[in-house]
């Protein structure tokens, strides 16, 4: 599979990404126009615009620039769609081509590949368009292997940083945000909250040193949590102790009813599991930055920790508001 983060339909175009270095494919385009001898190589994307040219070897000629549409409806694609993964070579003189599209009307010859994504799903296809076909003959379509596989190392390469990427925001224990990822995504969500007039908490829990304490409850209190936030929200295994919640709330009592749905799923799991909490409340006004807003949390619940025992803690919990 894919990593979640790739989005298919997207134009490379689009992509800001060092991994896919549409210059270096420039490059291979245009080494493919001199060794057949061809008047363009282009390579085009299906994305959810359609096919789309992303790059092509350098040419005097306007058509087939970066960005150009190409018609769903021509005979040309029907024809891509349907052809082997060894290549195809299209005769474009042919009359009974029909609804060919003005973009070939000028050509006699169409070789094409298609380029896969690591999944095997379609990425587009490798054409050449006009080559020299005596010199190649049959083999002509195969030759374009070579460059195909060239094309498709880039885009592993572009997923396998998707995945590193992924990985290194996340806890390998319980596959939540870890402290990097939280810190990554949190400011742009929060910013986003307030643009839209929500009500913000930050809320920090860590389970009481008790005697009973097991590092699996980590992952318990992990996975309630994860359970217990909306799709909005972001919730993070901060350190090793310490989980962060980023909560959009309508109002400010919102905040205990989050801790105490918590609390309650905790104790329905384990009666021997102590939780700390510490919360603070933001309107959509609010300048105060995030990490002011995690201090403030951390402040709140080591506050609580030191002045209450764990017995009182499951009743309450100390919150700050700006």
């Amino acid at each position: 599979m894919l990593p979640h983060t790739i989005e298919t339909d997207i134009s490379l175009l689009e992509y800001d990404s060092p991994q896919v270095n549409l210059v270096r494919w420039m490059h291979q385009c245009e080494l493919l126009k001199r060794f057949y001898q061809a008047r363009e190589v282009i390579v085009i994307q299906h994305t959810a615009r359609g096919y789309e040219v992303i790059v092509r070897a350098p040419s005097d000629s306007q058509e087939f620039v970066a960005g150009t549409l190409l018609d769903d409806n021509c005979s040309i694609l029907e024809k891509l769609v349907l052809s082997p993964l060894e290549g195809v070579h299209i005769d474009l003189s042919d009359g009974r081509l029909r609804g060919l599209s003005s973009l070939f009307q000028s050509y006699q010859h169409l070789l094409a590949r298609p380029v896969m994504w690591p999944d095997s799903s379609l990425f587009g296809y490798l054409c050449v368009l006009d080559p020299d076909l005596d010199t190649q003959g049959d083999l002509a379509p195969r030759m374009l292997e070579p460059f195909q596989l060239l094309l498709q190392q880039e885009l592993s390469l572009l997923c396998q940083h998707h995945r590193i990427e992924s990985m290194s925001m996340r806890d390998l224990k319980t596959g939540m945000l870890n402290d990097h990822g939280f810190m990554m995504m949190a400011p742009r969500q929060l910013s986003l909250g307030r643009r839209f007039g929500a009500h913000a908490g930050v809320f920090v829990f860590e389970l009481a040193l008790t005697p009973e304490l097991e590092e699996r409850h980590h992952n318990l209190l992990g996975s309630i949590l994860q359970n217990t936030v909306r799709a909005a929200d972001l919730a993070a295994h901060f350190t090793a102790t310490e989980f962060v919640v980023l909560a959009f709330l309508d109002s400010e009592i919102d905040m205990g009813t989050i801790v105490k749905r918590v609390r309650n799923k905790l104790y329905q799991l384990d009666e021997t599991l102590e939780l700390n909490v510490g919360y603070c409340f933001f309107s959509p006004d609010s300048t105060v930055r995030l990490a002011n807003m995690l201090a403030q949390a951390k402040e709140a619940m080591h506050k609580h920790d030191e002045q209450h025992s764990p017995q009182q803690s499951k009743d309450d919990s100390l919150q700050t508001s700006s």
